[in-house]
C-alpha cells in the first residue's frame, strides 16, 4: 500500500492516548478509545491489503499469515520473554503462575478469553496483571483468522463483499448495545462485541477501491459548495475542503473523546462510535487534509506511529511490576520512569528486534524461527501454571512467605449456600442458621463477602456462648439497603430479600459489615454516611426489640499480607518478619461509621484499632502456620484471622449476647 502518515499520526494518538491513561488515569480519562482506534486502523488496512492481492490474483494464506508473524510476532515475543526473565525473580508462585497462563494463551492469542473469564469481584487488581494489555492483540489476531477466509470464500463465489461487512458489522454492534449493561466484560473482551469496530475500518478501505470515483465527483461538488459557503475567505483551505472537514470532525470527536469521556462509562456500547467514527472520518480526510498534516503528520507523531506497536506492548508490563512492588499504583516518580522506560524501549525493539525480523532475506526462515520462538514461551507458561508458579525458585527458608496458601476459604464462608456468590442466586438454605438454633440468642450477620469471611469466628463464639448465627451474605453487595454495587447491579434486591429473611428469623442482634470502601459502591465518605443512615434507621423501624452492631472496615493490604510480609522480610537482616506490617487504613469511613454509630446509639468496633498500631502497621499473622495469614487476599479474613478477630473483639460482642 501507499504510505499514508496520517495513519501513523492516528497510530501515534492512539498510543500515546492509552499510555496516559494508564499512567495517570485522571490525566485523560477517556484515554481507553486508543484501543478502539487501533481497532479501526487494523480493519481498513487489513482489508485494503486482502482486496489487492485478491483483485490482482496474488492472494495467498500462506503469504497473509507470514506477513502477520513477520509483524507481530518479533515484539511480542521478545516483551513475552523479557516479562517472564524478570518475573522469575520478582513474583512470588501465585503471580508467577498466573503469568504463566496468560503467557499459554497469549502465545495461542485467546488471552481476551481468559481475562474475561477471571473478570469479577475476587478477581486480582488489573492492573497488577502484567499481560492485560494484550487482550486487544488477542481480538486482532482472532479478526486475521477468520476475515481473510470469510472474504477469500466470498470473492470465490463473486458474492457481496459489502453486504458481507455490513450484515456482520451490524449483528456486532447490535450485541455490543444490547448486552454491554448486563454483560460488560463479556462485550468488552469477546470479538464478537469489538468486530464492528475492525469493520467500520474495512468498509472504509472498500470504499476508497470500488467507489473511488463516486466518491471523487460528490467531492468535487461539496468542495465546490464548502469553497462557496464555510471557506469563502480561506480559500487555501478550499481547495481540499471535504477532506479539511472530515479532518476535522475526526480528529474533534478523538481529541474530545479522550478529554471528556468518563472513565467509569459502561464501555463500549454506544459511546465507542465517538473514537470509531472519529478515526473513520480521519482516514476519509486523508493525508491532503490540514490538521492531518500539522497534527498527525510532523515527525514526533510519525516517530511514536512506528514505534506506537512496542511502545503498547512495553508500557503495561513496566507499570504492573510498579504497582506489584508498591501497592494498588506506583508512585508517580514511578511512572514517569516506567513511561520513560518504555518509550526508550519501543525504540530498541522497533530498531533491533521487529525491523530485521520484518523486512530482508531469509523470510521462511524468519517465520519457521518466529512460530518455534512463540510456541516455546508458550509451552514454558504452560509448564508454569501447572507446576503451581515454579515455587522452587525462593530458597527454603523463604517458603513460609512464598509458598502458594490453600486456604479453602469457599468452603468456610459456605459459598453458594450462605454467602451468594451467583447473581442468580437470592435466598439463603435453611443450613445457614447455625449454632444452638433458634430457641436461643440469634445473631443475624448482613454483608458482603467481608461480611462472609467473619462467619468462621463468629461461629466458633457461638458455639462457646450459646447463641444462634444467621449468615444472611451476598458477595459484592453492601449491607446497605438502595446501593448498586460496581459488580453487582442487584444488591438493592438483595438487601429487600435479606429484610424478609431477617422478619422471618426476628433476630436479637443484627451485625453489619462489609468492605465500606466507597471505591467498590461508587460512594463518598459523606454520601455513604448518609446512606447507612438510612439502613440503621430502616432497621430500627422494623425491628424495634433488636440490638444493631457495626463493624468497620478492615485494614487493607497491598495485594495480601503474605506478599507485604515477604516484601519486607527481604529488607530484614534476621530474614524474619514481624507479624505487624504497614497496611492501608480506611479512616476516614471508620471514623464516620464511628459518628453514626453514636448518634443513633449503637454499638461499634473499629477493626482497626483492634488490629493496627499507631503507625498504621497491623497484624499481618496470627499464628506460625501457613494459613495463619490473617487475611486470603487485600482484605478478606482467613478462617484463622476471622477467629483471631471475633475472640479479641468478645468482651465487647457478648455486651450484647444477653
Amino acid at each position: 500500500m501507499k504510505f499514508r502518515p496520517e495513519i501513523d499520526g492516528l497510530r501515534a494518538f492512539a498510543v500515546i492516548s492509552a499510555v496516559i491513561f494508564h499512567s495517570f488515569p485522571g490525566a485523560l480519562s477517556g484515554g481507553y478509545i486508543g484501543v478502539d482506534v487501533f481497532f479501526v486502523i487494523s480493519g481498513y488496512l487489513i482489508t485494503s491489503i486482502l482486496i489487492s492481492d485478491l483483485q490482482t490474483e496474488k492472494f495467498s494464506f500462506s503469504e497473509f499469515f507470514g506477513r502477520r508473524v513477520r509483524r507481530i510476532f518479533p515484539s511480542l515475543i521478545f516483551v513475552l520473554a523479557m516479562t517472564n526473565i524478570a518475573a522469575w525473580f520478582l513474583l512470588l508462585p501465585a503471580e508467577y503462575l498466573e503469568l504463566g497462563k496468560h503467557t499459554a494463551a497469549s502465545a495461542v492469542f485467546i488471552q481476551n478469553f481468559v481475562f474475561w473469564s477471571e473478570a469479577g469481584y475476587f478477581d486480582p487488581a488489573g492492573e497488577t496483571k502484567l499481560l492485560l494489555h494484550l487482550w486487544s492483540l488477542a481480538v486482532e489476531e482472532q479478526y486475521y483468522l477468520l476475515w481473510p477466509l470469510a472474504l477469500w470464500l466470498v470473492w470465490r463465489k463473486n458474492a457481496s463483499i459489502l453486504k458481507l461487512m455490513i450484515g456482520v458489522a451490524v449483528f456486532s454492534f447490535i450485541l455490543n448495545v444490547a448486552f454491554v449493561s448486563g454483560e460488560t466484560e463479556a462485550v468488552f473482551f469477546w470479538p464478537i462485541g469489538r468486530f464492528w469496530e475492525l469493520l467500520v475500518g474495512a468498509l472504509m478501505a472498500w470504499m476508497s477501491i470500488f467507489r473511488k470515483g463516486p466518491l471523487e465527483t460528490h467531492r468535487q461538488k461539496y468542495d465546490q459548495f464548502l469553497a462557496a459557503t464555510l471557506f469563502r475567505r480561506l480559500p487555501s483551505l478550499a481547495k481540499a475542503g471535504t477532506y479539511n472537514v472530515s479532518s476535522f470532525v475526526g480528529l474533534s470527536l478523538l481529541f474530545g473523546g479522550v478529554l471528556f469521556l468518563p472513565e467509569d462509562i459502561v464501555y463500549p456500547g454506544m459511546w465507542a462510535l465517538i473514537p470509531v467514527m472519529g478515526t473513520a472520518f480521519v482516514i476519509a480526510g486523508g493525508a491532503t487534509a490540514l490538521l492531518s498534516r500539522v497534527v498527525l503528520s510532523n515527525k514526533l507523531a510519525l516517530w511514536f506511529g512506528a514505534v506506537s506497536y512496542p511502545l503498547y506492548l512495553w508500557h503495561w508490563p513496566l507499570l504492573s511490576y510498579g504497582n506489584l512492588a508498591n501497592g494498588d499504583r506506583a508512585s508517580v516518580e514511578f511512572r514517569v520512569s516506567a513511561v520513560a522506560l518504555s518509550v526508550f524501549l519501543a525504540w530498541f525493539t522497533y530498531r533491533f528486534v521487529e525491523n530485521p525480523f520484518r523486512f530482508g532475506a531469509h523470510k521462511r526462515l524468519k517465520i519457521q524461527a518466529l512460530g518455534l520462538g512463540l510456541m516455546l514461551l508458550g509451552g514454558f507458561g504452560w509448564l508454569n501454571y501447572k507446576f503451581d508458579g515454579l515455587g522452587f525458585r525462593f530458597p527454603e527458608s523463604a517458603r513460609y512467605y512464598t509458598d502458594t496458601i490453600d486456604f479453602q476459604w469457599w468452603d468456610h464462608v459456605q459459598t453458594n449456600i450462605c454467602h451468594l456468590q451467583e447473581p442468580e442466586l437470592l435466598v439463603h438454605d435453611d443450613i445457614c442458621v447455625q449454632g444452638q438454633g433458634a430457641e436461643g440468642y440469634k445473631v443475624a450477620l448482613w454483608g458482603d463477602s467481608h461480611a462472609a469471611s467473619l462467619f468462621p469466628g463468629l461461629l466458633a463464639l457461638s458455639e462457646q456462648d450459646h447463641f444462634s448465627i444467621f449468615q444472611l451474605t451476598h458477595a459484592a453487595c453492601p449491607s446497605l439497603f438502595g446501593v448498586k454495587g460496581v459488580y453487582r447491579k442487584d444488591c438493592p434486591e438483595n438487601a429487600e430479600q435479606v429484610l424478609r429473611e431477617m422478619l422471618q428469623i426476628k433476630p436479637d442482634l443484627i451485625i453489619l459489615h462489609s468492605d465500606w470502601g466507597y471505591d467498590d459502591y461508587h460512594l463518598t465518605v459523606t454520601e455513604l454516611g448518609v446512606v447507612l443512615v438510612n439502613t440503621i434507621e430502616r432497621l430500627k423501624e422494623t425491628f424495634p426489640e433488636a440490638e444493631l452492631l457495626i463493624i468497620g472496615p478492615v485494614p487493607r493490604w497491598e495485594v495480601s499480607p503474605q506478599r507485604v510480609s515477604y516484601r519486607n522480610v527481604n529488607r530484614l537482616l534476621d530474614g524474619t518478619a514481624s507479624p505487624m506490617q504497614p497496611a492501608i487504613i480506611l479512616s476516614e469511613q471508620d471514623a464516620m461509621i464511628e459518628r453514626v454509630a453514636a448518634d443513633h446509639a449503637l454499638g461499634f468496633i473499629s477493626a482497626i484499632n483492634e488490629l493496627c498500631d499507631a503507625q498504621g502497621r497491623c497484624l499481618a499473622r496470627v499464628g506460625d502456620q501457613k494459613t495463619d495469614f490473617i487475611a486470603i487476599d487485600y482484605g478478606h479474613f482467613s478462617k484463622a484471622g476471622a477467629e483471631y478477630f471475633v475472640e479479641h473483639i468478645a468482651p465487647t460482642l457478648r455486651l450484647y449476647l444477653k
